[in-house]
C-alpha cells in the first residue's frame, strides 16, 4: 500500500508578521498576506491529485486547508493531533523576547535535536509534539484515500519531520512537504516544493 501526504504549514498571521508565538493558545485567522500565500500553494497543489484534507483545528490552519480545498472541491477534516506544539508560558510573546528570557532552551530547541525532552515552561516537549503527529499520521494511514493533504503548523512539522532526518530547519508559512509511505516504509520525497 503507498500513501501520498502533502504537509503545508498554513499561511501567515499578524502574530507571525509580528513575530509573536501562537502555539496552541493564540487561535486567529491569516492576515491578507496569509490568504495570498494560501490561494499560492493551493495553484501548487493543483496537479498533485488530492483526494482529502486534515487540518489542525486552530483557525490559521483550517483556514489554509480551506482555501486549498475549495479550489479542488476537497472534504476537510480536522484531527487534533495536528494542532500545533504548546509553547506554555511563551504563547503571545515576541520571540526576541523569548530568546532573551530563556537562551538555554531557545538554543537547544533550535539547536539540538538529540534532547528532545526540552519544553517551554509549561508547554510540550520536542518528544512530545512528535509523538502526537506520528499518532495524527498513524490513523491517517486507516483511511481509504492514498493522496492526502495535510495542514499543520511550523513546530509540529519541524519536530515530525525530525523522524526523518529533517530539521532542525525553521518551516516558513505554506511551506511544503511531501512524504510517502509505502509498505511500511516512510521517505521525505520532496522538500519545500
Amino acid at each position: 500500500m503507498r500513501k501520498d501526504f502533502y504537509i503545508f504549514r498554513h499561511g501567515e498571521t499578524e502574530y507571525n508578521r509580528l513575530q509573536r508565538w501562537q502555539g496552541q493558545g493564540v487561535d486567529i485567522d491569516l492576515n491578507e498576506a496569509g490568504i495570498a500565500q494560501a490561494k499560492q500553494l493551493a495553484v501548487k497543489l493543483q496537479d498533485k491529485g488530492l483526494q482529502i484534507i486534515y487540518s489542525s483545528p486552530l483557525k490559521r490552519a483550517l483556514q489554509t486547508a480551506n482555501i486549498v480545498a475549495n479550489a479542488k472541491k476537497l472534504a476537510v477534516k480536522t484531527l487534533p493531533e495536528l494542532t500545533e506544539g504548546s509553547v506554555g508560558d511563551c504563547e503571545g510573546q515576541e520571540r526576541e523576547k523569548i530568546a532573551q528570557k530563556y537562551p538555554e532552551i531557545w538554543n537547544i530547541w533550535y539547536g539540538d535535536n538529540n534532547i528532545m525532552d526540552i519544553r517551554w515552561p509549561n508547554g510540550e516537549s520536542k518528544q512530545e509534539i512528535q509523538n502526537r503527529m506520528v499518532s495524527a499520521f498513524d490513523k491517517m494511514l486507516q483511511i481509504p484515500e492514498t493522496i492526502i493533504g495535510v495542514a499543520s503548523h511550523g513546530a509540529a512539522i519541524r519536530y515530525f519531520l525530525l523522524k526523518f532526518g529533517y530539521g532542525p530547519h525553521r518551516i516558513t508559512n505554506t511551506a511544503l512537504f511531501h512524504l510517502v509511505y509505502q509498505d511500511g516504509d516512510w521517505q521525505l520525497a520532496e522538500i519545500n516544493l
